[in-house]
This record gives C-alpha cells, sequence and structure tokens, in this order.
C-alpha cells in the first residue's frame, strides 16, 4: 500500500484534499467546484486501487461554502461515471459558521479489497506524465484515465496500481523498488498534482493489452 490505511483484514481508508483551488477570488489555481471534486476523487480513488480495493463509502469535508457542495457531489459523481460504476453513498459536513477566503476540500473513502495484487514477474510501467495546476486542464490527453486504469485492473491486465503525487516519479520508485536504479524519461521530480501519472505492473509479455485499451501515453520502466 502507498498512503492506505487498512483498518481490518478487508476494510480500506484512503484521503485526499484540495486547498485554495476553485472559485475563490484569493484561490491560488482557478477550476470549478466539480473539476477540483473530480481530481480530488481520483486520487483517493486510485489510492484504493493501490491497496487492492474499491469505495463503498465516501466522507466529505467542505470547508469552500454551502453553495459547492452540489458542484462537489457533481464532481464526484463524475468519476464513477467514468469508470462506469456508481457512486458510493456520501456523507459529509460543510464549514457554515464561518466565510473562507479560499476554497478547501477534504475527501476520504472507505472500501473493501476486491483485488488481488500480485507483482511476481510483471513489467512496469508509467503511465500519463506529471502535470499540476493548468496543466492539468491544458494537457488533458496526457493524464492516465480512470476508466482504462479501472478497467485493466478488473481484468487481471494490471496487477499493480501506484499513484504519482506531489513529490515526484523518482520518490514513488524509491518506495517501490528501494535500492534499484529505474530509468525512466519523463520528469522524475515534477510534481504529479492530482496523480495525473500513475505507475503499473502488467505481467510480462502482455503490453499488447497497454497498446490495445490505452489512450493516454505510456513508458516502460528499466529496472536493474
Amino acid at each position: 500500500m502507498r498512503n492506505a490505511s487498512k483498518v481490518d483484514e478487508n476494510t480500506v481508508v484512503t484521503m485526499d484534499n484540495s486547498g485554495c483551488i476553485g472559485e475563490k477570488q484569493l484561490d491560488v489555481v482557478y477550476a470549478t467546484n466539480e473539476v477540483t471534486a473530480y481530481y480530488t476523487t481520483r486520487v483517493a480513488l486510485i489510492e484504493q486501487w493501490c491497496a487492492g480495493a474499491h469505495p463503498s463509502n465516501i466522507f466529505m469535508a467542505n470547508f469552500t461554502s454551502d453553495a459547492a457542495w452540489d458542484d462537489y457531489i457533481k464532481g464526484i459523481k463524475r468519476a464513477f461515471d467514468e469508470i462506469e460504476d456508481t457512486m458510493p453513498p456520501i456523507k459529509g459536513s460543510t464549514e457554515s459558521n464561518f466565510q473562507s477566503l479560499q476554497s478547501g476540500l477534504s475527501l476520504m473513502m472507505i472500501g473493501k479489497i476486491q483485488f488481488d495484487l500480485d507483482t511476481k514477474n510483471c513489467d512496469w510501467y508509467v503511465i500519463g506524465k506529471p502535470l499540476v495546476g493548468p496543466e492539468v486542464i491544458d494537457e488533458e490527453k496526457h493524464v492516465a484515465k480512470l476508466k482504462e486504469l479501472y478497467q485493466l485492473l478488473k481484468r487481471g491486465i494490471i496487477k499493480q496500481v501506484w499513484p504519482v503525487g506531489s513529490k515526484g516519479i523518482q520518490a514513488e520508485l524509491e518506495r517501490i523498488f528501494p535500492g534499484k536504479e529505474v530509468t525512466c524519461s519523463l520528469p522524475l521530480h515534477k510534481t504529479s498534482g492530482p496523480s495525473t501519472s500513475v505507475i503499473v505492473a502488467v505481467k510480462k509479455n502482455e503490453e499488447n493489452h497497454l497498446n490495445e485499451r490505452l489512450t493516454t501515453p505510456y513508458e516502460k520502466l528499466i529496472i536493474t
């Protein structure tokens, strides 16, 4: 697992936050509340998959405004519509006593183990490229697609999904392959924002499935 917490044999908790991204005048990055919630959902969802789980419940902490709630729900639903799955029930709370100057959102997912993660005899790849801020919107074609990842994971073609976070590809590779040299032509230290790139394990000699099903560029990792 990466940043998930396993509370019992079958239950996994993940979360992700978004701060200063939204529709408020003082936000650092402008994005609609729906888009902000979509990408926050994306990270927490991929963290679930990284742990071999899929969410059954979602909890939302909304620090933005009462008015933002419905748009946040739309963004969450967009992620589950993309993977053609039913959105789990959502509970949560909004900070309505005070008006914040900047947007803030936190999502927690509780999920159940569903996937058998077995990385023996696998080749490793990076799907997508590191993007952050406005790049995420402007270069959407380079963002790893949730639907494609989910389909390959359900079919057992992808045996491990590992999201790349704010510390970049290199930091994740050091966690997955401690003490090993890994060659990759992508920017290794650039933040990947809302996990626009992911590291995946695929059974050896099954790269053809990636060619057939992925619309996002990918690169094979050389591990020595």
